[in-house]
């Protein structure tokens, strides 16, 4: 049998088993929603929370060091990259005593995904956290580059502003 036959036959086998394994794992996920939505629905959003739970803390944290100036100072040097959005510490201090009034306290627990208060986005290049506080205003921060689960030093603030 030629060289090219072989190969085509191996690529043939190769795509025939992609497609039916993804046809079976559609043909599950499908029996497994019809079977009941609200576990399926459940579970879905308890991969979620699991996933965002270390940005969560951290954005809990970080409200919560940046409500004295002290705090402030510590948290802009230990994120270098937020240079960019704050070019000096000064202005940083600036911008955090302008938002310490609408500061308010971030839960422990993350709130419910459907509440629309709790916005994540998460990619190869970065990502970022909003959440909405009781009284409207909104924190958000955001980082660049890959992040270790369970390491919040991994994270390189690129943004972190409260509106």
């Amino acid at each position: 049998m030629p060289t090219w036959l072989k190969v085509s036959l191996g690529c043939g086998i190769a795509a025939l088993i992609l497609l039916c394994t993804c046809v079976g794992g559609t043909v599950y996920l499908q029996q497994k929603i019809k079977r009941d939505p609200q576990a399926f629905k459940q579970q879905i959003k308890g991969f979620v929370q699991a996933k965002i739970q270390d940005d969560w803390t951290f954005l809990r944290r970080s409200v919560e060091q940046i409500r004295t100036d002290e705090g402030a100072k510590a948290f802009y040097a230990a994120n270098p990259k937020l240079i960019g959005q704050y070019p000096s510490e000064s202005l940083f201090l600036e911008a955090v005593r302008s938002w310490r009034p609408d500061l308010q306290a971030v839960p422990e627990a993350i709130p419910d995904l459907e509440s629309h208060d709790l916005q994540h986005a998460q990619g190869i290049r970065g990502g970022w956290l909003s959440y909405r506080f009781p009284n409207g205003k909104h924190v958000r921060i955001a980082w660049d580059g890959e992040k270790s689960a369970g390491d919040p030093k991994s994270r390189q603030l690129t943004e972190f502003t409260v509106r």
